[in-house]
């Protein structure tokens, strides 16, 4: 049983928002279930429209769509008008197509939202919870803009084991975001991730439209989670790249000023070697040298590691130390030396053979580790010690 802490908060919200780490929602899942075990449940939170990346899942519930949707990403969009936080838009023409949520257990919610396109010609769409109607809403407009469907849980706090968002009529309708919350207590994590992005991709999402997306979710504890592909680019301008992850705090200081900041490092990563092509002469390749003798067990140099992610972890460090952000560093959590071959070499397997992401057994240590690390800021803002309103 959980044990919420006596005395104020009912309740807790937390976003964390970041590149495919947190993208799969393993790092997180993990991290969600250590702190929702001992501080009870909240709702869903942001949740991915459908499945707009094979990267982009939920551990809480499944998410799924019907066959009639096509997506466009933020990432690849020569313009990124039409875009919010999740940076993909699930649009269809046809009528009766869906977009669903399926819980195991039943998923306890006061209020839905959902975040869709206006448009003159737009259609309409409906939202129920197990076959329940909670709302049916015309998306047709004078101008195309972002709006904000809110379906309310019937006496205020109902649950679900399933809940779908149909298409009404054969006229367009854009969906790019949905969050399930919860207003009675517990700790809600939500994770929105772009696979293959860096921080700068939360410069594209239109200024207003994420500025006011983070002032209504309003979360407690805003987590960035950036790092890895930056360090991939041999060309990065460190100094360019403060600046610019500089940028970004401001504007989320500036949607939600009483709101708390926490900072996750890059982990270590390396580039995977390249495959042996023996001569005709030398027709065996020699055997691969084990992952412990790559480097020495107190260095922290790698041969195989991308030189710039060293870089970004300092800047990083230094930038929150400057913008008084607590830093957790996923980098130290690893084995000193080629830590990624290290745990991918482990039994059972920590990181995935790629060597940038993890097994889930290697997303669940992180996790919990990080958990333990962010856990006395939730403690703090339970007891309502310089605590924020959560909505």
């Amino acid at each position: 049983m959980a044990e919420p802490l006596r005395g104020t908060r009912r309740g807790l919200s937390i976003l964390q928002i970041g590149d495919s780490h947190t993208a799969a929602d393993q790092f997180t899942g993990a991290v969600r279930q250590a702190l929702q075990e001992r501080y009870g449940a909240g709702g869903a939170g942001v949740l991915p429209v459908g499945s707009p990346h094979p990267g982009v899942r939920s551990t809480q519930v499944k998410v799924a769509a019907s066959q009639g949707w096509t997506y466009a990403s933020l990432q690849r969009a020569t313009s990124p008008d039409g875009f919010g936080l999740s940076g993909y838009t699930a649009s269809t023409s046809a009528a009766g197509e869906t977009l669903s949520v399926t819980a195991e257990t039943p998923m306890p919610y006061s209020f839905v939202e959902i975040e869709a396109r206006t448009g003159v010609d737009a259609g309409s769409i409906s939202v129920e919870a197990d076959d329940t109607p909670l709302l049916s809403a015309s998306l047709a407009a004078a101008e195309a803009g972002p709006v904000v469907l809110r379906a309310e849980a019937p006496g205020g706090l109902a649950a679900f084991r399933r809940l779908v968002i149909r298409t009404i009529a054969a006229k367009p309708v854009t969906v790019s975001g949905m969050t399930i919350r919860r207003s009675d207590g517990g700790i809600e994590y939500g994770a929105v991730g772009y696979p293959g992005a860096t921080v700068e991709i939360l410069g594209r999402i239109p200024a207003r439209t994420l500025v006011d997306t983070l002032r209504r979710l309003a979360p407690d504890i805003v987590v960035l989670a950036f790092g890895t592909n930056e360090g991939f680019n041999d060309a990065l301008d460190p100094a360019a790249y403060r600046d610019r992850y500089a940028g970004v705090i401001r504007t989320i200081r500036r949607a939600t000023p009483r709101a708390r900041l926490v900072m996750v490092g890059p982990p270590q990563a390396e580039r995977v070697p390249s495959p042996c092509k023996p001569a005709p002469d030398a027709p065996a390749c020699p055997a691969a040298a084990p992952a412990q003798e790559t480097a020495s067990a107190g260095s922290e140099t790698c041969p195989a590691r991308p030189p710039q992610l060293g870089a970004v972890r300092e800047v990083q460090r230094r930038l929150a130390a400057h913008e008084g952000i607590a830093f957790w560093d996923w980098w130290a959590l690893m084995p000193a030396g080629c830590g990624a071959a290290r745990w991918l070499a482990a039994d059972p397997p920590l990181m995935a053979k790629d060597r940038i992401h993890f097994t889930r057994a290697g997303y669940r240590v992180g996790g919990q580790a990080f958990a333990t690390f962010i856990e006395p800021q939730v403690k703090a803002l339970l007891r309502g010690d310089h605590a924020v309103p959560n909505h």
